[in-house]
């Protein structure tokens, strides 16, 4: 069976979004196992850099979600570091400008509200790695609503609040929220210490690195941009950070 190297567990409704890099000659390759019902995963059994074997098939595909693929049984194979896990990712689908994302414009919203997306039948895949420049974060809506994040590309392109789905950072916000219920300003609170302390150590690490993805076509035919994965991932120590 195919080995994929799990990059992004991503939240999808009340289950989870998967992507894993597929080996080849040339580096790697993004695929998107799907469970045989729907997209999402209920629950998914396995972490973030996990190496797993899927016995994987093709649906019909629609552009730009070109990764999708059906899988039945899988299995743990073993794991690589955070590290080995992001060296991989930088061999897979990567740009350094927002044009080059998903091989196509990148839109802002109509309603001259937040988020950034695409027409589906331009986009010629649905997920990629850019390093980040900068990021910054917003807490408005935060717990009712995604935290949103604003990046800068090594190109100085600007992809301004992108809804961040990244499991492993949301449990982390997830328990700083639920300890610091009771106190004032929690939010204002979460917003000033992940705008600061979070945002100096992913950008002061070796891999400021991150994964870009798209929703499906919506009511308003649109695939919006989301913020996937940042790397490096979320330290238990940073907890002690907060006050």
């Amino acid at each position: 069976m195919p080995e994929l190297l799990i990059s992004e567990i991503t939240r999808m409704a009340d289950g989870f979004c998967v992507i894993g890099l597929m080996s080849h000659q040339a580096g790697f390759s993004s695929l998107r196992p799907m469970p045989r019902v729907g997209f999402a995963w209920r629950p998914f059994p396995y972490r973030r850099a996990d190496r797993v074997a899927f016995e994987l098939s093709l649906v019909p595909l629609a552009a730009p979600h070109l990764e999708d693929r059906q899988s039945a049984s899988h299995s743990r194979l073993g794991a690589v570091s955070e590290g080995e896990l992001v060296d991989s990712l930088k061999r897979a689908e990567v740009a350094s400008a927002a044009r080059d994302l998903f091989g196509c414009k990148v839109h802002p919203n109509p309603r001259r509200g937040p988020g950034l997306y695409i027409e589906p039948a331009e986009g010629s895949r649905s997920i990629c790695g850019c390093a980040i420049e900068n990021i910054s974060f917003s807490f408005r809506f935060y717990p009712q609503r995604n935290i949103r994040a604003s990046l800068r590309l090594e190109s100085g392109d600007r992809l301004d609040s992108l809804p961040w789905v990244d499991h492993d950072w949301l449990r982390f916000a997830d328990h700083l929220w639920k300890l610091s219920q009771g106190t004032a300003n929690v939010r204002q609170r979460l917003q000033t210490f992940f705008n600061r302390k979070i945002r100096e150590h992913l950008l002061s690490s070796s891999t400021p690195f991150a994964r870009i993805g798209l929703t499906r076509p919506g009511d308003d035919s649109h695939c919006w941009l989301m913020l996937d994965s940042v790397f490096p991932l979320p330290r238990k120590k940073w907890l002690e950070e907060f006050d």
